[in-house]
């Protein structure tokens, strides 16, 4: 069954992150991202970004965070150092990015030396074998609601949903290079979300 996003409930959503992020601190930006840097174990941290700023936070739209997102993956460096520039640059513009990937990057920067000397020192690590693999089944699992959650805000848009199944195709199951499916689908999706705009406009 399809779900549908209500327009004006989506709108007031809009409105909400709107007056929510034109409160945030530059204090409050690098603590949001230094704890995501320190406590999102186990690989997907879009999913865990999505979570705070999103969901819990309220700063940041659903369509503001999925151009962010789309802007991390296709451009070069470490895709999550991206999103949380677009996301901080959103919010307090380029001191908010510089801000934002600090805070993401200095705290697991000094844990993993840390953690790295503890392993050296001890025999047995499958106690930590074990941990980690566990937090990176929960960290699955918030990239697959991120991903979910996605689809259903496309889920009005046929045209959308193929440019999704034909990105799953070609990356998921044809294993072409990632930087040649972005190059075929995106002026497509990039056309395709430039009609909607100026139809809606």
């Amino acid at each position: 069954m399809a779900v549908r996003v209500n327009p004006s409930e989506n709108a007031k959503m809009t409105a909400h992150a709107d007056e929510s992020a034109s409160d945030v601190s530059l204090t409050t930006l690098f603590l949001a991202c230094l704890k995501l840097g320190l406590l999102s174990f186990g690989g997907g941290l879009s999913g865990w970004v999505y979570q705070d700023f999103v969901v819990r936070r309220r700063w940041i739209s659903d369509e503001d965070f999925a151009s962010s997102f789309a802007m991390g993956q296709m451009l070069p460096g470490g895709n999550v150092a991206n999103l949380v520039v677009c996301l901080g640059e959103q919010l307090r513009g380029a001191l908010g990015a510089a801000t934002a990937v600090f805070g993401l990057l200095v705290g697991p920067f000094f844990s993993v030396i840390l953690v790295a000397i503890l392993i050296d020192s001890i025999t047995q690590a499958e106690t930590l074998d074990i941990a980690l693999t566990g937090a990176a089944a929960a960290a699955i699992g918030f990239l697959i609601n991120l991903c979910w959650r996605g689809v259903l805000r496309e889920s009005n848009s046929p045209a959308m949903l193929g440019i999704i199944a034909a990105v799953v195709l070609g990356v998921g199951i044809l294993k072409l290079p990632l930087l040649l499916v972005t190059l075929c689908v995106a002026p497509a999706s990039i056309a395709i979300a430039w009609r909607r705009g100026a139809r809606d406009a």
